[in-house]
């Protein structure tokens, strides 16, 4: 008989398009137009900043190099070790290593410019800004920081007023660079070794590489799996306005008069409901497979928070049946739908990692049930194991069951359900 009711709300699904529509087009509509219109801002892309530098050189920091070898080179007592080490110090060779990063090199394009081209490019105003490197820079350079030389040597930077933002980030990026230069400088006044700081840079490194297997989360597959855990809690509504309206025309009734137990029933409606759920989350992943290709690199931890999700689905359908049969009303299941589920949804994060800044939230949203299959999908797609994710599996599936014993608690004795 169980079957038989799990078949009838199916074929009820079935014969109202506008509903089956909603539960499973929505989603992915919400999908394609959240992913494509936040994807740049998760991302970290920056389409709307695109700047261009000019970088502007007196003289070949090559030829200054090879200059400073031979003037001190009996001095300094250079060797072929010391020349190299000295050589990776290069500020302006390194300052175009900073520009040519994969992230900066996505905003900002360095042209080099020769000196007779300056003020053509001055007046260019598609730069945002002009580099300037005096005579002898890096020479003076590396004779005030190994030869402690007075002279400090000082770069020019032209920057076009009508491009403020793009402006102020390349400042940022010459004022950092000056304050690595500066500490170069201190370290090597304090006589500090340059292979302990080297061997420091090398151990942060490998810990910065323990952290590089979590696969960061792209903006579409984010909102493919706020979306969809925010729609499944829509088949709640969906399937307990199914049942309340059973009561109303009556079929419940000629269920009980049949001699059959409202527990058969009740177990129906929760089966419904959790299928239901499963299919919908199977449908909108699988189109976000094929369109976005979402993959998921631990199948079977999927398809274990899939099933715990839907269990908890499943708790929330029944105990709305619960309340509206002893209300006799479906307001409670009318504001699940239009009020509840926003604001889960906005705790949980569907709409925006808001729990990223601020740990309270985020420990509410992980307390909701779309909150916590939400962090357990994203685990997954960041590349954690199912052992890693066990905490919200299990809530997930403790909920479920609460809201199961709550709604059997609820349920109307079987005088006063009809």
């Amino acid at each position: 008989m169980i079957v038989q009711i799990i078949k009838k709300h199916f074929l009820l699904l079935w014969r109202s398009p506008v509903e089956l529509l909603l539960l499973l087009a929505l989603p992915v509509i919400l999908i394609i137009i959240l992913g494509s219109a936040l994807g740049n801002f998760m991302d970290g892309d920056s389409p709307g900043m695109h700047a261009k530098v000019a970088l502007i050189e007196h003289s070949s920091e090559r030829e200054q190099f090879e200059k400073f070898k031979h003037d001190f080179k009996t001095e300094l007592k250079l060797t072929q070790e010391t020349v190299a080490n000295v050589e990776k110090r290069l500020p302006i060779q390194a300052l175009k290593t900073i520009f040519h990063t994969k992230e900066i090199s996505k905003m900002m394009e360095l042209e080099e410019i020769s000196v007779e081209e300056k003020s053509k490019i001055l007046q260019d105003d598609t730069y945002t800004a002009v580099i300037e490197v005096p005579q002898d820079f890096s020479y003076q350079y590396l004779s005030y920081t190994l030869l402690d030389r007075k002279k400090t040597p000082q770069l020019q930077l032209y920057e076009n007023e009508e491009k403020q933002l793009s402006a102020g980030a390349i400042q940022s990026i010459i004022k950092s660079f000056q304050q690595q230069l500066t500490l170069e400088s201190l370290l090597e006044e304090k006589g500090m070794d340059q292979n302990e700081v080297a061997l420091s840079t090398i151990s942060v490194e490998g810990q910065q590489k323990n952290l590089e297997h979590r696969k960061s989360i792209t903006a579409k597959e984010y909102y493919t799996v706020g979306m969809a855990v925010m729609n499944a809690l829509f088949v709640a509504s969906t399937i307990g306005l199914i049942a309340f309206r059973e009561k109303q025309s009556f079929v419940f009734g000629r269920i009980i008069l049949a001699n059959m137990s409202k527990w058969t029933y009740f177990i129906g409606v929760l089966c419904s409901a959790m299928t239901f759920s499963l299919i919908q989350l199977l449908v909108i992943y699988g189109f976000a497979w094929l369109i976005f290709d979402v993959t998921w690199g631990d199948f079977t931890a999927f398809i274990v928070i899939t099933i715990a999700f839907s269990i908890a689905v499943g708790g929330i359908t029944v105990l709305l049946t619960a309340i509206s049969y002893r209300m006799h009303s479906e307001i409670v299941t009318n504001l699940f739908s239009s009020v509840i589920v926003s604001v889960l949804a906005l705790i949980g994060g569907s709409f925006f990692p808001i729990g990223e800044n601020a740990e309270v939230i985020e420990l509410i949203g992980n307390f909701t049930p779309n909150g916590s299959g939400m962090s357990a999908y994203l685990a997954v797609l960041r590349g954690e194991s199912i052992g890693e994710i066990g905490n919200h599996i299990l809530f997930l599936t403790v909920f479920g069951f609460a809201m199961i014993m709550i709604a059997v608690m609820t349920f109307p004795k079987r005088g006063k359900m009809v």
